[in-house]
């Protein structure tokens, strides 16, 4: 997604708030509060206060108390109307709400509920509080006590029944909606995790479990469809289970985003993020309820922006993923600043601003979801690609195999036994180690001593291999052996030349009845494909350009010479290609090591 599709994304969302704004509170009835100095104080000591204790409730204005241990009041006036009306506190989350309606002076009926009490306690079925208004041809009001140890909100209003059930409608169609998504992106995930096997997965999927269920908390549906005749659960859920939200985030970031690999100190912040977030976990199961609900609301508040910032750091630092983290938590962090204005009265509450956290969730887990796919897509061509060149350097291997069975049936048997005994192949790079080096140096050198024909000695060494180590890891050096026996091993066209690692970062190609020029030009070839190859490490987005030296001789054996002075040569000429600047190739002279045309 581009910078300007987003923008109109933020665009579209604000013109929408505009328009779907609405009073929080009923146009024609009226709202008053007060705080009582005590939980136990009575409803007919309420109705005795003198007008001048009341505060006015504005029609736009939505209570919000925080977290508090007052007892805080409600008087609704209903005027008399023709027509069926419901009074509705739409935070799901009160402890104790009790409702007590007079008509002329007389208490007509009185409700006590809260998610402190089993769901039927309520006298509709409703995820929020909602009471039917007794009266429509006399002037009602209502005395509406509400105390609880969480966040204390009371976002009332008087509507139509009509309207109330259509909205309703509306709504419940949503949640229908969000709980799909949330439903078919979790088994999504999973089944791609019991396929791959990978762990961002499967934090993912109890992210996307965790969110689900911290959003239908707060919206009353957890308590209604999984636990109505368990309300304690209802005491010991909602801190937990964003404290697990959290956590199972920070996980989910660290491993899908490899931030070790990029960035030290996002590393250690997300490390503190997710023990802190472990450690209230465990605080909301066995401490009190009030503070730590408060402890991980604001914990929370802090942690959504600052993951959002990290993975731009992360992204900044070249992980190609954390660009698609940092789009899909975008409208995540959108919706929940919605609704956190909306709170605290800057812009009026209304059914867009209480469904921006879920519209955020849905659309970061659905961008996040594409981003994993893409992730899948990534590795399987790299790994194909992989494959592909490692069955062609295979399908070589055994060409040449099969060659040597036909030429030299005697000589393979006894390298057979030998191969039973101890391996000759390189267990890194999957070419020939030392000792079958040493093996046909000394069965060639023989060769060429009876037939009278050359023996040319290439030796590679990859430059500032080091820096590789030192920068990346032991593990990326690996990676960069590997790739530059494959390319070499890509380069050795005849049966009867023997490319092997020859120790360390360094290779050699042992070239039977090959002259000098012959040899310096295969030596020639190596390095410009070693040159012209990337190397991908680990999650590194980018490529490492690495170069070889390398170090040519070509001897005629005599009697009396050893297999050693061949390497010697190649050697002395190797170092004085390092000593020339690297990435070039030496010829071994008598008078001393002479570069090559075009090195």
């Amino acid at each position: 997604m581009s910078t300007f599709s987003v923008c109109r994304l933020v665009r579209i969302l604000l013109l929408a708030l505009t328009m779907a704004a609405g009073p929080a509170y009923g146009e024609r009835a009226s709202f008053a509060w007060f705080e009582a100095s005590g939980p136990e104080t009575d409803v007919e000591d309420i109705r005795g206060l003198a007008e001048a204790q009341w505060q006015p409730v504005a029609r736009k204005q939505t209570l919000n108390f925080g977290f508090t241990k007052s007892t805080y009041w409600l008087r609704v006036e209903v005027p008399a109307e023709p027509v069926n009306r419901v009074l509705e506190i739409g935070y799901p989350l009160l402890d104790d709400v009790r409702v007590y309606w007079y008509i002329g002076g007389e208490q007509v009926e009185r409700h006590v509920t809260g998610d402190s009490r089993k769901f039927g306690s309520r006298p509709i079925y409703h995820r929020n509080f909602v009471f039917p208004v007794p009266s429509n041809s006399d002037p009602t009001t209502a005395y509406v006590r509400v105390q609880s140890e969480g966040a204390v909100q009371i976002p009332a209003q008087v509507v139509e029944s009509a309207d109330f059930l259509a909205r309703e409608q509306l709504d419940y169609g949503w949640q229908a909606v969000f709980l799909g998504i949330m439903i078919a992106m979790a088994l999504y995930n999973l089944f791609v995790f019991v396929i791959v096997r990978q762990q961002a997965y499967l934090w993912y999927v109890l992210t996307v479990v965790a969110s689900a269920l911290v959003l239908l908390n707060f919206n009353g549906l957890v308590f209604q469809w999984l636990w109505p005749d368990l309300p304690i659960l209802n005491r010991y859920f909602t801190a937990p289970a964003i404290s697990a939200n959290i956590l199972f985030a920070v996980m989910f970031a660290l491993n899908f985003l490899a931030v070790r690999n990029y960035s030290r100190v996002s590393y250690r912040v997300l490390q503190l993020v997710a023990l802190v977030s472990g450690c209230s976990l465990v605080y909301g199961l066995f401490g009190s309820y009030q503070s730590s609900t408060a402890i991980i609301s604001v914990f929370a508040a802090v942690i959504t922006p600052l993951t959002w910032i990290l993975g731009l750091v992360v992204w900044r630092k070249g992980q190609a993923l954390a660009g698609f983290y940092v789009v899909a938590w975008t409208p995540l962090l959108l919706g929940h600043l919605v609704m956190s204005i909306s709170k605290i009265g800057l812009i009026p509450t209304s059914t867009v601003t209480e469904l921006a956290p879920q519209t955020g969730v849905a659309l970061e887990v659905i961008l996040m979801s594409f981003a994993l796919a893409y992730r899948i897509n990534l590795e399987r061509r790299l790994r194909i690609e992989a494959q592909d060149h490692a069955l062609d350097i295979q399908l070589q291997a055994n060409q040449t195999l099969e060659a040597r069975v036909q030429a030299r049936t005697e000589e393979l048997e006894q390298v057979n036994e030998q191969l039973k005994a101890v391996s000759i192949t390189d267990g890194l790079t999957g070419v020939a180690n030392r000792r079958q080096f040493d093996e046909k140096l000394e069965a060639e050198w023989h060769r060429a001593l009876r037939q009278g024909h050359p023996l040319s000695l290439v030796l590679l060494d990859i430059d500032y291999f080091k820096r590789v180590n030192d920068n990346f890891g032991h593990l990326a050096g690996d990676d960069c052996l590997v790739s530059v026996a494959w390319v070499c091993a890509a380069e050795i066209q005849r049966s009867g030349d023997l490319l092997a690692r020859y120790g360390g970062e360094e290779f050699s190609v042992l070239l039977p009845a090959t002259p000098e020029a012959g040899a310096a030009n295969v030596a020639e070839r190596l390095r410009v494909a070693v040159a012209g190859t990337s190397v991908y490490v680990g999650d590194h987005s980018s490529p490492l350009n690495l170069s070889v030296s390398a170090g040519v001789a070509t001897i005629l054996p005599e009697p009396g010479s050893r297999p050693e002075d061949l390497i010697g040569r190649a050697d002395e000429a190797l170092y004085a290609a390092k000593g020339a600047g690297r990435n070039q190739v030496m010829v071994f002279r008598e008078s001393g090591a002479e570069a090559i045309a075009g090195s």
